[in-house]
């Protein structure tokens, strides 16, 4: 019998783990205790609470020294490892409530035990705090709510009143914008009641740079095509059918055709005697375009 007592406590020495080292890690929110092993932990970690102390009891391991260190942490104070037989009880104090997980590594040769301060009695000792202060002065509650309430009116004041500068800005904007389009509808080479017969497009199809402050310019508007000179001055050269000029090169052949005419605008602008050439062509052209 007392042989196979001898037995039985041999294969328990042989089975369980022996504590190698630890050490301590401190956070601003948290403090680890870090535990490693000579083989991996398979015993059972059974925690008691008491007031101002966690005891946490790791069976089957074994270790030959009692460890106590104090700890410069809110949370924790004092860290104590005590040998028990074939177990080792690590004993956490602290001033204030706090929250202990212990998990082991996936190889199981480390053991991490986590303390984390708990905050539930200052919470409830909030929510006691005001329910008491509600009961005794309930005229503060109420200017409270009066407050909240006007600061909502003004808020929704402020949003109308915005909406409303927006649909001002809106519609003085689309003012603008239908006075632009009348008064290009007015210009000088579209008649306003030739217009009126037609959807108010101007398309640009071709414009060729003649120097820097003139262009010729071909437009299309309605069934019809105008080569027109622009820049310093405006001039109507030559009046097509919605069907001429299709392409690059019957722009390049009208624009050499009207070459001379381009000169002689030209020449005529430097020597300052344009604007009178000007209104004579202009005239002759937009009668031609009257009676056509």
């Amino acid at each position: 019998m007392r042989t196979i007592l001898i037995f039985l406590l041999t294969i328990s020495f042989v089975n369980a783990s022996n504590l190698l080292t630890h050490n301590i890690y401190e956070r601003s929110d948290r403090v680890d205790v870090m535990l490693s092993f000579d083989s991996p932990y398979e015993g059972k970690i059974t925690q008691k609470r008491g007031e101002n102390i966690t005891t946490l009891t790791l069976s089957d391991l074994t270790y030959d020294k009692l460890i106590e260190k104090n700890i410069n942490s809110p949370i924790l104070q004092a860290f104590t490892i005590e040998p028990d037989k074939d177990n080792i009880k690590v004993i956490l104090k602290s001033e204030k409530n706090i929250a202990v997980i212990a998990s082991k590594t996936v190889d199981g040769f480390g053991l991490r035990i986590r303390t984390k301060p708990i905050f539930i009695n200052k919470i409830q000792s909030t929510k006691v705090s005001s329910v008491t202060t509600n009961t005794k002065t309930p005229i503060t509650t109420k200017l409270s709510e009066d407050l909240i309430d006007s600061r909502y009116l003004s808020v929704i004041l402020l949003l109308s009143i915005m909406i409303l500068f927006m649909f001002w800005v809106k519609k003085r904007v689309a003012n603008k914008q239908t006075q632009v389009k009348a008064k290009n509808k007015n210009s000088w080479l579209f008649k306003q009641d030739t217009q009126n017969n037609s959807n108010g497009e101007i398309n640009v199809l071709h414009k060729k740079q003649i120097d820097n402050s003139n262009s010729v310019v071909l437009l299309e508007f309605d069934d019809k095509k105008y080569l027109v000179m622009t820049g310093n001055s405006n001039v109507l050269l030559e009046k097509f059918s919605k069907s001429d000029i299709k392409n690059d090169s019957d722009f390049e052949k009208a624009f050499e055709d009207n070459r001379k005419k381009l000169d002689e605008y030209l020449k005529i602008q430097k020597d300052d005697s344009f604007d009178n050439y000007k209104s004579k062509a202009a005239g002759e052209y937009i009668s031609k375009l009257e009676h056509s």
